[in-house]
Protein backbone atom coordinates (compact mmCIF):
# COMPACT_ATOMS: atom_id res chain seq x y z
CA UNK A 1 0.00 0.00 0.00
CA UNK A 2 1.07 3.62 -1.07
CA UNK A 3 2.14 5.81 2.02
CA UNK A 4 4.05 9.30 2.52
CA UNK A 5 7.81 8.27 2.57
CA UNK A 6 10.48 11.12 2.60
CA UNK A 7 13.24 11.82 0.38
CA UNK A 8 16.94 12.36 1.45
CA UNK A 9 18.41 15.70 -0.53
CA UNK A 10 21.05 17.66 0.09
CA UNK A 11 20.58 19.19 3.48
CA UNK A 12 18.16 17.49 5.04
CA UNK A 13 18.70 14.94 8.03
CA UNK A 14 18.26 11.56 7.90
CA UNK A 15 18.45 8.63 10.14
CA UNK A 16 19.65 5.36 8.70
CA UNK A 17 20.60 1.86 10.83
CA UNK A 18 22.95 1.16 8.22
CA UNK A 19 24.44 2.36 5.17
CA UNK A 20 26.17 0.14 2.72
CA UNK A 21 27.87 1.34 -0.75
CA UNK A 22 28.69 -1.85 -2.92
CA UNK A 23 30.67 -4.52 -0.70
CA UNK A 24 34.32 -2.50 0.29
CA UNK A 25 31.78 0.50 2.41
CA UNK A 26 29.91 -0.01 5.35
CA UNK A 27 28.81 2.73 8.34
CA UNK A 28 27.09 2.06 10.89
CA UNK A 29 26.38 3.26 14.79
CA UNK A 30 29.08 0.54 15.96
CA UNK A 31 32.86 1.19 14.84
CA UNK A 32 33.52 -2.31 14.79
CA UNK A 33 30.93 -2.87 12.00
CA UNK A 34 32.41 0.14 10.39
CA UNK A 35 34.85 -0.24 7.59
CA UNK A 36 35.90 1.66 4.23
CA UNK A 37 38.27 -0.24 1.74
CA UNK A 38 40.10 0.94 -1.54
CA UNK A 39 41.81 4.06 -2.87
CA UNK A 40 40.99 7.39 -1.07
CA UNK A 41 41.43 10.95 -3.06
CA UNK A 42 40.82 14.64 -0.30
CA UNK A 43 41.70 15.44 2.79
CA UNK A 44 42.35 13.22 5.97
CA UNK A 45 41.85 13.59 9.88
CA UNK A 46 44.88 13.23 12.04
CA UNK A 47 48.44 12.47 11.93
CA UNK A 48 50.03 11.89 8.25
CA UNK A 49 53.42 13.31 8.10
CA UNK A 50 55.57 11.36 10.48
CA UNK A 51 54.14 8.20 9.98
CA UNK A 52 55.00 7.29 6.36
CA UNK A 53 58.15 8.93 5.09
CA UNK A 54 57.43 10.01 1.08
CA UNK A 55 60.31 9.33 -1.47
CA UNK A 56 62.54 12.47 -1.87
CA UNK A 57 61.92 14.28 -5.32
CA UNK A 58 65.23 15.05 -6.84
CA UNK A 59 66.45 17.37 -9.26
CA UNK A 60 66.47 16.73 -13.39
CA UNK A 61 67.85 19.00 -16.16
CA UNK A 62 67.37 22.54 -16.19
CA UNK A 63 65.65 22.07 -12.12
CA UNK A 64 67.65 23.99 -9.67
CA UNK A 65 68.62 21.35 -6.60
CA UNK A 66 66.36 20.63 -4.50
CA UNK A 67 65.03 18.25 -1.54
CA UNK A 68 61.47 17.36 -0.82
CA UNK A 69 60.46 14.65 1.89
CA UNK A 70 57.16 15.50 2.07
CA UNK A 71 56.83 17.50 5.33
CA UNK A 72 57.89 20.76 4.80
CA UNK A 73 57.89 23.07 1.56
CA UNK A 74 59.89 22.71 -1.27
CA UNK A 75 60.21 25.87 -4.04
CA UNK A 76 61.05 24.28 -7.81
CA UNK A 77 62.62 26.82 -10.10
CA UNK A 78 64.04 26.65 -13.30
CA UNK A 79 68.01 27.11 -13.81
CA UNK A 80 68.70 30.34 -15.79
CA UNK A 81 65.89 31.66 -16.44
CA UNK A 82 64.83 34.94 -17.66
CA UNK A 83 62.43 37.60 -19.28
CA UNK A 84 62.53 38.85 -22.88
CA UNK A 85 64.10 42.51 -23.11
CA UNK A 86 66.38 44.26 -25.56
CA UNK A 87 65.45 41.81 -28.57
CA UNK A 88 67.07 39.11 -26.24
CA UNK A 89 64.96 35.61 -25.86
CA UNK A 90 66.10 33.08 -23.66
CA UNK A 91 66.26 29.38 -25.24
CA UNK A 92 66.52 25.57 -23.93
CA UNK A 93 70.17 24.43 -25.03
CA UNK A 94 69.75 20.51 -23.89
CA UNK A 95 73.59 20.12 -24.04
CA UNK A 96 74.43 22.67 -21.79
CA UNK A 97 71.57 21.48 -19.17
CA UNK A 98 70.10 25.13 -19.61
CA UNK A 99 68.64 27.92 -20.56
CA UNK A 100 70.87 30.43 -23.07
CA UNK A 101 70.07 33.70 -24.36
CA UNK A 102 69.36 34.41 -28.59
CA UNK A 103 68.97 37.40 -30.65
CA UNK A 104 65.84 37.99 -31.77
CA UNK A 105 66.19 40.33 -34.78
CA UNK A 106 64.11 41.73 -38.13
CA UNK A 107 64.97 40.63 -41.08
CA UNK A 108 64.29 43.58 -43.50
CA UNK A 109 64.90 47.10 -44.12
CA UNK A 110 62.86 50.25 -42.52
CA UNK A 111 62.44 52.99 -45.30
CA UNK A 112 61.19 56.43 -43.91
CA UNK A 113 60.33 59.66 -44.93
CA UNK A 114 58.21 61.79 -47.73
CA UNK A 115 60.31 60.42 -50.18
CA UNK A 116 62.07 57.39 -49.16
CA UNK A 117 60.61 55.21 -52.58
CA UNK A 118 61.18 56.99 -56.22
CA UNK A 119 60.36 54.64 -59.28
CA UNK A 120 60.78 55.85 -63.00
CA UNK A 121 60.43 54.95 -66.34
CA UNK A 122 57.85 51.87 -68.23
CA UNK A 123 59.39 49.30 -66.74
CA UNK A 124 59.34 50.24 -62.80
CA UNK A 125 57.79 47.93 -60.41
CA UNK A 126 56.73 47.96 -56.95
CA UNK A 127 55.25 44.66 -55.19
CA UNK A 128 53.87 43.54 -51.86
CA UNK A 129 51.14 45.28 -49.63
CA UNK A 130 50.78 48.97 -49.03
CA UNK A 131 49.60 51.60 -47.11
CA UNK A 132 48.80 55.19 -47.54
CA UNK A 133 47.84 57.70 -50.44
CA UNK A 134 48.36 56.51 -54.15
CA UNK A 135 48.95 60.19 -56.63
CA UNK A 136 46.41 60.62 -59.37
CA UNK A 137 43.09 58.79 -59.90
CA UNK A 138 44.09 55.46 -59.81
CA UNK A 139 43.17 54.98 -63.49
CA UNK A 140 46.25 53.55 -64.64
CA UNK A 141 46.56 51.03 -61.52
CA UNK A 142 45.96 47.53 -62.62
CA UNK A 143 44.47 45.15 -60.24
CA UNK A 144 42.00 47.54 -58.63
CA UNK A 145 38.59 46.22 -58.60
CA UNK A 146 36.65 49.36 -60.83
CA UNK A 147 33.02 47.30 -61.16
CA UNK A 148 30.35 46.78 -58.16
CA UNK A 149 28.35 43.83 -58.79
CA UNK A 150 25.02 43.71 -57.11
CA UNK A 151 22.83 40.58 -56.72
CA UNK A 152 18.99 40.73 -55.32
CA UNK A 153 17.26 38.47 -53.07
CA UNK A 154 15.10 36.74 -56.04
CA UNK A 155 17.90 36.18 -58.21
CA UNK A 156 18.31 39.21 -60.05
CA UNK A 157 21.92 41.02 -60.80
CA UNK A 158 23.49 44.11 -62.10
CA UNK A 159 26.29 45.78 -61.95
CA UNK A 160 28.08 49.67 -61.76
CA UNK A 161 31.08 50.82 -63.27
CA UNK A 162 32.85 52.74 -60.37
CA UNK A 163 34.86 55.35 -62.53
CA UNK A 164 31.51 56.71 -64.82
CA UNK A 165 27.99 55.24 -63.03
CA UNK A 166 26.47 55.70 -60.12
CA UNK A 167 24.49 53.38 -58.04
CA UNK A 168 20.38 54.17 -57.48
CA UNK A 169 18.31 52.59 -55.25
CA UNK A 170 14.60 53.00 -55.18
CA UNK A 171 11.87 51.17 -53.02
CA UNK A 172 8.02 50.12 -54.26
CA UNK A 173 5.79 52.23 -53.83
CA UNK A 174 3.37 51.82 -50.85
CA UNK A 175 5.81 49.17 -49.55
CA UNK A 176 9.42 50.57 -49.05
CA UNK A 177 10.66 54.80 -49.17
CA UNK A 178 14.08 55.45 -49.89
CA UNK A 179 15.83 58.61 -49.08
CA UNK A 180 19.23 60.05 -49.50
CA UNK A 181 21.44 62.42 -47.72
CA UNK A 182 24.87 63.06 -48.70
CA UNK A 183 26.50 59.59 -47.91
CA UNK A 184 23.70 57.98 -46.05
CA UNK A 185 20.56 56.30 -47.05
CA UNK A 186 17.58 55.34 -45.41
CA UNK A 187 15.40 53.10 -46.19
CA UNK A 188 12.01 52.32 -44.34
CA UNK A 189 8.35 51.89 -44.84
CA UNK A 190 5.49 54.27 -45.40
CA UNK A 191 3.03 54.99 -43.56
CA UNK A 192 0.36 52.88 -45.15
CA UNK A 193 2.30 49.69 -46.09
CA UNK A 194 0.43 47.11 -48.59
CA UNK A 195 2.20 43.14 -49.07
CA UNK A 196 1.23 41.59 -51.67
CA UNK A 197 3.12 37.96 -51.02
CA UNK A 198 3.35 36.80 -47.77
CA UNK A 199 5.01 38.06 -44.95
CA UNK A 200 6.94 36.47 -41.96
CA UNK A 201 8.11 38.19 -38.83
CA UNK A 202 11.17 36.49 -37.04
CA UNK A 203 10.08 38.46 -33.48
CA UNK A 204 6.89 39.87 -31.61
CA UNK A 205 4.03 41.08 -33.98
CA UNK A 206 2.24 44.18 -32.10
CA UNK A 207 -1.04 45.73 -33.54
CA UNK A 208 -1.42 48.78 -31.39
CA UNK A 209 -4.96 49.12 -33.55
CA UNK A 210 -7.66 46.63 -34.49
CA UNK A 211 -6.51 43.46 -36.55
CA UNK A 212 -8.48 41.92 -39.07
CA UNK A 213 -7.84 38.29 -40.52
CA UNK A 214 -9.09 36.12 -43.52
CA UNK A 215 -8.60 32.54 -43.63
CA UNK A 216 -8.05 32.98 -40.26
CA UNK A 217 -6.10 29.53 -38.50
CA UNK A 218 -4.92 30.54 -35.29
CA UNK A 219 -7.22 30.57 -32.44
CA UNK A 220 -6.99 33.50 -29.80
CA UNK A 221 -8.68 33.73 -26.52
CA UNK A 222 -9.15 36.75 -24.35
CA UNK A 223 -10.56 34.98 -21.49
CA UNK A 224 -8.49 33.95 -19.07
CA UNK A 225 -9.95 30.36 -18.22
CA UNK A 226 -11.57 28.16 -20.94
CA UNK A 227 -14.10 25.32 -19.81
CA UNK A 228 -13.81 22.11 -21.69
CA UNK A 229 -16.66 19.62 -20.90
CA UNK A 230 -18.78 22.04 -20.59
CA UNK A 231 -21.64 19.55 -21.59
CA UNK A 232 -20.93 16.94 -18.95
CA UNK A 233 -22.16 17.24 -15.32
CA UNK A 234 -19.59 14.40 -14.06
CA UNK A 235 -15.94 14.09 -14.11
CA UNK A 236 -14.67 12.96 -17.27
CA UNK A 237 -11.57 13.37 -19.85
CA UNK A 238 -10.87 16.16 -21.44
CA UNK A 239 -8.10 18.58 -22.37
CA UNK A 240 -5.71 19.70 -25.44
CA UNK A 241 -4.60 17.83 -28.59
CA UNK A 242 -1.63 18.53 -30.40
CA UNK A 243 -0.67 17.48 -33.89
CA UNK A 244 1.99 14.94 -34.52
CA UNK A 245 1.06 12.95 -37.01
CA UNK A 246 -0.97 12.83 -40.23
CA UNK A 247 -4.87 12.72 -39.71
CA UNK A 248 -6.65 14.35 -36.41
CA UNK A 249 -4.72 12.95 -33.97
CA UNK A 250 -1.42 13.78 -31.80
CA UNK A 251 -0.30 13.69 -28.26
CA UNK A 252 -2.81 14.92 -25.41
CA UNK A 253 -2.30 16.65 -22.09
CA UNK A 254 -5.83 16.50 -20.53
CA UNK A 255 -7.56 15.40 -16.94
CA UNK A 256 -7.64 11.81 -16.72
CA UNK A 257 -11.48 11.07 -14.63
CA UNK A 258 -10.34 7.14 -14.16
CA UNK A 259 -8.18 8.18 -11.43
CA UNK A 260 -9.14 6.88 -8.11
CA UNK A 261 -10.24 10.60 -6.17
CA UNK A 262 -12.64 13.51 -6.67
CA UNK A 263 -10.79 15.24 -8.91
CA UNK A 264 -8.87 12.87 -11.14
CA UNK A 265 -4.80 13.58 -12.10
CA UNK A 266 -3.44 15.43 -15.03
CA UNK A 267 -1.68 13.01 -17.57
CA UNK A 268 -0.16 12.46 -20.91
CA UNK A 269 -1.16 10.26 -23.97
CA UNK A 270 -0.28 9.88 -27.46
CA UNK A 271 -2.25 9.05 -30.45
CA UNK A 272 -5.12 10.15 -29.19
CA UNK A 273 -8.33 11.06 -31.63
CA UNK A 274 -10.08 14.65 -31.60
CA UNK A 275 -13.06 12.65 -32.17
CA UNK A 276 -12.12 10.42 -28.65
CA UNK A 277 -14.29 10.95 -25.83
CA UNK A 278 -11.77 9.11 -23.38
CA UNK A 279 -7.71 8.28 -23.16
CA UNK A 280 -6.02 5.91 -22.22
CA UNK A 281 -2.58 7.61 -19.88
CA UNK A 282 0.73 7.04 -20.93
CA UNK A 283 2.40 9.14 -17.73
CA UNK A 284 1.55 11.19 -14.64
CA UNK A 285 2.03 15.13 -14.16
CA UNK A 286 3.56 15.03 -10.84
CA UNK A 287 2.14 17.79 -8.41
CA UNK A 288 3.76 19.42 -5.28
CA UNK A 289 1.78 19.93 -1.92
CA UNK A 290 3.36 23.11 -0.10
CA UNK A 291 2.68 23.67 3.45
CA UNK A 292 4.61 26.11 5.62
CA UNK A 293 4.79 24.05 8.62
CA UNK A 294 3.21 20.81 8.34
CA UNK A 295 3.96 17.10 7.29
CA UNK A 296 1.97 15.21 5.46
CA UNK A 297 -0.30 13.26 7.98
CA UNK A 298 -0.01 9.04 7.52
CA UNK A 299 -3.04 7.56 5.34
CA UNK A 300 -4.50 10.82 3.93
CA UNK A 301 -3.24 10.58 0.10
CA UNK A 302 -2.39 12.93 -2.15
CA UNK A 303 -5.73 15.51 -3.80
CA UNK A 304 -4.69 14.36 -7.17
CA UNK A 305 -5.02 10.96 -8.14
CA UNK A 306 -6.27 9.71 -4.99
CA UNK A 307 -4.34 6.71 -2.77
CA UNK A 308 -3.97 4.47 -6.19
CA UNK A 309 -3.08 6.32 -9.48
CA UNK A 310 -1.36 9.62 -6.77
CA UNK A 311 1.46 7.95 -6.71
CA UNK A 312 4.78 10.41 -7.49
CA UNK A 313 2.84 12.94 -6.05
CA UNK A 314 5.46 15.38 -3.75
CA UNK A 315 4.45 17.04 0.00
CA UNK A 316 7.16 19.97 0.76
CA UNK A 317 7.69 20.99 4.18
CA UNK A 318 8.69 24.60 3.79
CA UNK A 319 10.57 25.37 7.11
CA UNK A 320 12.68 22.62 7.06
CA UNK A 321 12.97 21.88 3.16
CA UNK A 322 11.81 18.00 4.36
CA UNK A 323 10.15 16.20 0.55
CA UNK A 324 7.98 13.20 0.85
CA UNK A 325 6.53 11.22 -1.81
CA UNK A 326 3.80 9.57 -2.32
CA UNK A 327 4.80 5.71 -2.99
Amino acid sequence: MATWKKVIVSGSNAILNQLNVGTNQQITPLASTTFLSGSFSGSFSGSFFGTTNLPDLTESTGIVPFIYDGGTTATIAVSGAAQLSNNIITKWDSGAGKFVDSSLTDNGTVISGASSIQLTGANSSLTGSFTGSFKGDGSQLTGLVTTLKITGSNGSSGSVDLLTQGLTITGTANEIETSVSNQTVTIGLPNDIVISNDLTVQGDLIVAGTASFQNQTSLLIADRFALFASGSSTLTDGGIIVSSGPGLSGSAFYLESTSTGDYGRWAVAPNVDTAASSATADEYAVTAKLSATSAPVDGTPPTWGGSINGKGNIWIKEDTGDIYIWA
